[in-house]
């Protein structure tokens, strides 16, 4: 894996982490535990398997994973210092890989 790769994969773990907690320490463990248990992915393996991990987050919560993918994608904005813009009709992964990509042009600039 790429060094720019495994930064990136390093802050999407602390995104997730960090994005969990709305729900508080106790309901992030469980989730974390129930990804585990029901879709065998660990928070290690979450960047590299984000539409599992949208899938899992939508099964334990319905249309209320929304809410958990939007603190998600704000707090991984902030860490990679690029502006959130809410859109409606984006997907949860899509969004994820924008920003991966936008924050890859941002490290290439800099090399």
């Amino acid at each position: 894996m790429p060094q720019n790769e495994g930064q990136f994969a390093k802050i999407l773990i602390e995104a997730t982490d960090h994005g969990l907690l709305v729900l508080g320490e106790s309901a992030r463990k469980s989730i974390y535990f129930h990804l585990e248990k029901d879709f065998s992915l660990t928070k290690e393996k979450i960047p590299e398997n984000t539409e599992a991990f949208a899938k899992g987050l939508a099964s334990i919560f319905g249309a209320g994973a929304l809410v958990i993918e939007k603190a998600i994608l704000e707090s991984l904005h902030s860490k990679l210092g690029l502006r959130y813009e809410e859109k409606t009709n984006s997907r949860f992964t899509e969004s994820l890989r924008k920003a991966k990509e936008n924050w890859l042009k941002t490290r290439q600039g800099q090399a």
